[in-house]
């Protein structure tokens, strides 16, 4: 990928000392890191696989050295299979972390592609919380010359990347794994309805998702990064209940305070806020509550 990211001379000096000082000024008391995007080298698996292992030791490394503060998302080095079964195995049964992470697409690939449903079956096979960050696809990228592609093509992508778990049956098939998407779904709100009739009317789709295509979406969960505005969070909320939404940041990319300080104009309910806050997490992740 060509494009720099947003904010980059902030997110390089990074320490997790920033973000801990960060978290202590906002009341936030565990964070659960990721890595958001990375770029994808096909003929490269050993190469992936090792960065993936390097990420993740440091992550689980963090969270000893800070005991109950972070939390680890393990990154998976997709698009290479095997590699990423062996990387589940280790991260769940040696570095013991709280989940997965994924990215929307891999190249030209998004999740649902039948190459993929080995990975699918084993973090299903073990339960697993599975967080899904969005990149820009290489056949989107530089579309409209001076826009920077995330900001169109990460919500675009996600929408993407779940639609396409729906119609390959990965998500009825993968009853197990509690997926996480980012921002909110990116546009899956808004088409979900329009998603829903597509499949009704289609015998092939519709034989994939039993009880519908709404009823599969409203399974998944949400991070609220970038959707803590009226209608967003409107169109969030018709899909999906408070129950399924998750307190985010994208920090160092973004501030904590601007989605805290947003979500709490929102005029949600008390109730509701502390669910996104910190009671659905907790019960999705309780290994969270056990780091402490």
């Amino acid at each position: 990928m060509s494009a720099t990211a947003v904010n980059f001379d902030i997110v390089a000096k990074w320490t997790p000392a920033m973000s801990l000082e960060s978290m202590d000024r906002n009341g936030v008391a565990t964070a659960v890191t990721s890595v958001s995007t990375v770029i994808i080298k096909p003929d490269e698996p050993a190469a992936a696989h090792s960065l993936a292992r390097d990420c993740n030791e440091f992550a689980a490394r963090l969270s000893i050295d800070h005991p109950g503060r972070f939390g680890v998302f393990a990154l998976l080095p997709l698009p290479h299979v095997k590699e990423c079964l062996r990387e589940i195995e280790y991260c769940a049964d040696v570095l013991k972390v709280d989940g997965f992470k994924l990215q929307t697409s891999y190249k030209d690939t998004w999740l649902g592609d039948p190459a993929f449903a080995p990975v699918f079956d084993e973090l299903n096979r073990r339960k697993a919380v599975v967080f899904v960050h969005p990149g820009a696809p290489d056949c989107c990228m530089n579309m409209l010359p001076g826009i920077h592609p995330p900001l169109l093509e990460y919500p675009f992508d996600t929408t993407r990347t779940i639609t396409s778990l729906l119609f390959s049956g990965t998500l009825s098939r993968c009853q197990n794994i509690r997926f996480i998407f980012s921002h909110g779904g990116g546009t899956i709100p808004m088409l979900a309805h329009r998603i829903g009739t597509l499949a009704q009317k289609n015998r092939e789709l519709s034989a994939r998702l039993p009880g519908g295509a709404i009823a599969q979406l409203q399974k998944l969960f949400f991070d609220v990064v970038m959707v803590t505005n009226k209608p967003a969070m409107s169109a969030l909320l018709a899909l999906a209940t408070a129950s399924k939404l998750l307190f985010g940041s994208d920090t160092p990319y973004l501030r904590i305070e601007e989605t805290a300080s947003e979500l709490a104009g929102l005029g949600l309910g008390a109730d509701e806020l502390l669910a996104i806050e910190c009671q659905n997490a907790l019960a999705l992740m309780p290994s969270l509550a056990r780091r402490t």
